[in-house]
């Protein structure tokens, strides 16, 4: 019989020592969980502050794109976030590379628009514009520096055909330009323009806007008036001392020849209007001449006395036929110029003989002359600096009406038809004068007051030759 003995062992500690124990572990467990905490709240923050710093810099960029202002460029982290950066800097630089772009458009075409003769409106369906060029504010604007842009083209202009023209841009469809002559008056003065229409269709296809050109043909009217009244004055002045050369002619045919009274009476007359003709041919060749600039002119140094003495050899029978006194008023020391002496003589002699034409019996002319400091004011024109010539002719005789005045230079223009006929007047000599004046670089003026006379001042400048004489 086996015998088993057991041993029990029994070990055990305080239980304050179990309590110490245990406060130990829960002390180290809140500690690592104040640590981890503390780690945690400090990323947490930290990456608060990264991405608040970043979506800042986002909003300054966008906002800078917004106001067109010049941008730092992002340095972008290799995340998530990081590609968004990289995708806004590249859309950054697409979109300032194409407002560069647009501004370099909206210059270019400011500045076509700018240089345009044509008046340029952009305009929508309703009438009101869109844009204007500086040609157009000054075909239509009614004064200021108000801009057209917003405004109802019919309240700018009444004119009833460009009210209907735009009308029917609206209403009808036009995939070719449309064009439209239109009147538009400025005051007492008339105004033609020629009006191209182009759409502007939109993606719908649907016209949107609408470009109205004004081409200014105002010039080419007048033009085309003067060449018509030319043709027919030419054709006039001609007709009539040919009819009479051409009567008389067969007059003398039909037996007239053989009355040597008569014959003698006829061959006169047919001698004058042969006269009249080669002097209006004469005179339309030499205008002609100075029109196109044929006529080369001999500019030299030349006295004004001789050249007044010739001119009044010329005319002074005539004079003394009609009773008038021509009177010679010229300073002692009045000083030479350059010119053309022939191109002066012929001036003078179409002035005073204008003016002795025109000046009753016991009436008086007189040519006086003066030196000019500064060039006369002439409207559009930009003169030469320097000491001037002025030459004046000055009349007693019947006057012209002020609203003939404008007109004298015209080629066959009278103020009395059938006055300047019967004295044997072309029509052609004070467009003959004001060319040769304008191609010497000078100036013509008339003042006039009917029952007082009239004067004509024709300047000249003394020339780059007596300047260097004189210095």
């Amino acid at each position: 019989m086996l015998w088993t003995r057991s041993f029990l062992v029994r070990l055990s500690i305080p239980y304050v020592v179990s309590l110490l124990a245990l406060a130990a572990a829960d002390q180290i467990t809140w500690i690592g969980v104040a640590i981890a905490a503390t780690v945690g709240i400090a990323a947490a923050v930290l990456l608060a502050n990264t991405l608040q710093r970043r979506v800042g810099r986002l909003t300054e960029f966008s906002m800078a794109l917004v106001e067109e202002r010049e941008v730092a460029n992002l340095e972008p982290y290799q995340d998530a976030f990081g590609r968004l950066e990289r995708n806004l800097v590249g859309m950054g630089r697409t979109l300032s590379s194409r407002l560069e772009s647009v501004r370099e458009e909206k210059s270019k075409l400011q500045a076509i628009l700018s240089g345009m003769v044509e008046g340029v409106l952009v305009i929508d369906p309703s009438g009101a514009i869109q844009l204007s060029n500086q040609r157009a504010e000054e075909i239509f604007s009614s004064g200021g520096d108000a801009s057209l842009v917003g405004r109802l083209l019919i309240s700018l202009s009444r004119d009833p055909d460009l009210a209907e023209f735009v009308r029917g841009l609206s209403v009808d469809h036009h995939t070719a330009p449309v064009k439209r002559e239109i009147t538009l008056k400025r005051g007492d003065r008339e105004e033609f323009y020629q009006v191209t229409a182009t759409e502007i269709p939109s993606r719908a296809g649907d016209p949107q806007l609408y470009i109205l050109v004004f081409h200014d043909v105002t010039e080419l009217k007048r033009l085309e008036a003067t060449r018509r009244d030319f043709v027919g004055n030419v054709s006039h002045e001609i007709r009539t001392p040919l009819t009479a050369v051409r009567g008389y002619a067969e007059t003398l045919r039909s037996g007239a020849i053989n009355d040597p009274e008569r014959a003698d009476k006829f061959l006169r007359v047919i001698e004058r209007h042969s006269e009249r003709l080669s002097r209006l041919t004469d005179d339309l060749l030499a205008l002609s001449d100075l029109e196109f600039g044929r006529v080369a002119l001999q500019r030299a140094k030349m006295q004004l006395g001789p050249v007044v003495d010739a001119s009044l050899e010329v005319v002074r029978n005539k004079a003394l036929k009609g009773g008038v006194t021509i009177r010679r008023a010229l300073p002692a020391d009045i000083p030479p110029f350059v010119a053309d002496s022939d191109r002066v003589t012929q001036i003078l002699v179409n002035l005073v003989d204008n003016a002795v034409k025109y000046t009753e019996p016991g009436g008086e002319v007189v040519i006086s002359a003066r030196v000019l400091d500064e060039a006369p004011p002439v409207a559009g024109r930009k003169l030469e600096a320097g000491p001037w010539i002025e030459i004046r002719v000055a009349d007693t005789g019947i006057g012209i009406p002020s609203r003939d005045l404008p007109r004298l230079t015209e080629r066959f223009y009278r103020v009395d038809k059938a006055r300047s006929r019967a004295l044997g007047g072309t029509g052609l000599g004070l467009a003959i004068v004001k060319h040769i004046v304008q191609a010497h670089g000078g100036t013509l003026h008339i003042e006039s007051e009917v029952g007082r006379g009239t004067t004509v001042s024709v300047s000249l400048p003394r020339g780059d030759v007596v300047a260097a004489t004189k210095a």
